[in-house]
C-alpha cells in the first residue's frame, strides 16, 4: 500500500511525525527543488484524507526506526513558513512559500473561499450569474460543492450543474480576479449577523399561542391566515405535532385512529419514539393491532421521505378534528386532573 507514496510524500510524512526543530534541521540538509516537493506535501497530508490508511501505514514503518510512535501532524502556511524559515533561512523559505502558494492558485484557484461555510458561499454566489457558478463549483471539493448546490433552487442548481458538465474553464488570470472578488464579499457577508431564521420564528409564534387561550389563538391564527395562508397553517403544525400524539386522551385517540387506514399508520409509526407508539397501540383493537404489525413487517426498510408523508397524513387528520372542534389537545401550562 506505501508503494503508492511518492518520495516526496515519505519524506513528508516522516518529517511531520517529529518535533519542529528536528524536521528544520532535516530541511536544512536537503536540495532546493526536493525542499519544494517535500513542503508542498507537507501542506498537503490531512489525517481526514482518503490516503491516510497510506499515510499511517508508513509511519509506523518509519516509526519503528525512528524510536517509538509520535502524532503525524499536517504543516498550514503559517506553520510551513515558520519551520522552513528556521532550517533554510527566511529568504529561501519566502521563495518556497511562494512557490507554493502560486502553484496551488493554478490547481485549486478557489480554495481560500473553501474556508467559509457553504450557506455564506451559496449568498455570495447567488449574486452571480449560473455561468460563473458553475465555473467556481466545478474548481472546489466535490463535498462542498453539493452543499452549496444543495442551499440553491432547484432550477438554478439543475442550470448550474448542466453548465458544469460542459465547462470550458478560461485563463488563470481570469479565475485569481473572480476568486479574489468572491473572497472580499465572503469577508463582508461573515461580519453581518445572520438571516433571521423563519422556521424558528414561526415555532416561537406556536409555542406561544399554545400557553394563550383557545379564543386569543384562533384570533391571532385568523389574522395571520389572512396575510398568509402558508405561514399560519406552519404554526399550527409546530402547536401540535407527533410527539405530541403520546399526550392524547383515550377518546381522542381512538377517535383519532379510526380515520386513519392501517398501512399509513404502520409506516408513521416505524422509528417513532416510543411514548407515541406505545399510546397509539394501546388504543388499537387486537384484530387492528395485528394488521399494523403486519403491514410494518410487510413494508420493510422505509425511505424516511415515505414515513414523513405517512405522519403528516395522520397531522393532517388530527388538525381536522381539532379545526371541526372534535379534539381539543391540552395547553401548556394547563393542569390536568384525572
Amino acid at each position: 500500500m506505501t508503494d503508492e507514496l511518492s518520495g516526496a510524500q515519505r519524506v513528508a510524512t516522516f518529517l511531520l511525525s517529529l518535533d519542529e526543530a528536528s524536521a528544520a534541521t532535516i530541511l536544512g540538509h536537503l536540495g532546493g527543488e526536493i525542499v519544494e516537493q517535500v513542503a508542498e506535501e507537507m501542506t498537503r497530508l490531512e489525517l481526514g484524507d482518503s490516503g491516510h490508511k497510506r499515510v499511517v501505514e508508513l509511519y509506523r514503518n518509519l516509526a519503528l526506526e525512528a524510536g517509538g510512535p509520535k502524532r503525524v501532524l499536517s504543516r498550514k502556511d503559517d506553520e510551513l513558513s515558520k519551520l522552513l524559515t528556521a532550517g533554510l533561512g527566511a529568504s529561501t523559505a519566502n521563495s518556497v512559500v511562494n512557490r507554493i502558494q502560486e502553484r496551488r492558485q493554478h490547481e485549486q484557484p478557489f480554495s481560500e473561499l473553501e474556508q467559509y461555510p457553504p450557506n455564506l458561499l451559496t449568498v455570495v454566489l447567488n449574486e452571480e450569474s449560473p455561468p460563473v457558478c458553475a465555473l467556481v463549483l466545478a474548481h472546489m471539493d466535490p463535498t462542498i460543492s453539493a452543499l452549496v448546490l444543495s442551499n440553491q433552487e432547484p432550477e438554478i442548481a439543475l442550470d448550474v450543474v448542466k453548465r458544469m458538465a460542459n465547462l470550458v474553464p478560461p485563463g488563470i488570470e481570469i479565475l485569481r480576479a473572480i476568486a479574489a472578488d468572491l473572497l472580499e464579499r465572503l469577508k463582508i457577508q461573515a461580519t453581518k449577523p445572520p438571516a433571521p431564521d423563519p422556521v424558528k420564528r414561526l415555532k416561537t409564534i406556536a409555542e406561544m399561542l399554545n400557553f394563550t387561550n383557545e379564543q386569543i389563538e384562533a384570533a391571532v391564527l385568523s389574522g395571520l391566515a389572512a396575510d398568509d395562508a402558508e405561514a399560519a397553517q406552519e404554526i399550527r403544525e409546530h402547536m401540535f405535532g407527533w410527539d405530541d400524539l403520546a399526550t392524547i386522551d383515550k377518546r381522542s385517540m381512538q377517535k383519532i385512529l379510526g380515520s386513519v387506514d392501517t398501512r399509513t399508520l404502520a409506516i408513521a409509526l416505524k422509528a417513532s419514539p416510543k411514548p407515541v407508539e406505545d399510546n397509539i397501540t394501546a388504543n388499537l383493537s387486537a384484530r387492528v393491532k395485528d394488521m399494523v404489525i403486519e403491514e410494518r413487517e410487510l413494508a420493510g426498510a422505509t425511505a424516511l421521505t415515505e414515513v414523513e408523508a405517512c405522519r403528516q397524513q395522520v397531522m393532517t387528520t388530527v388538525r381536522g378534528l381539532i379545526e371541526a372542534g372534535e379534539f381539543s389537545p391540552a395547553r401548556q401550562g394547563e393542569e390536568l386532573v384525572t
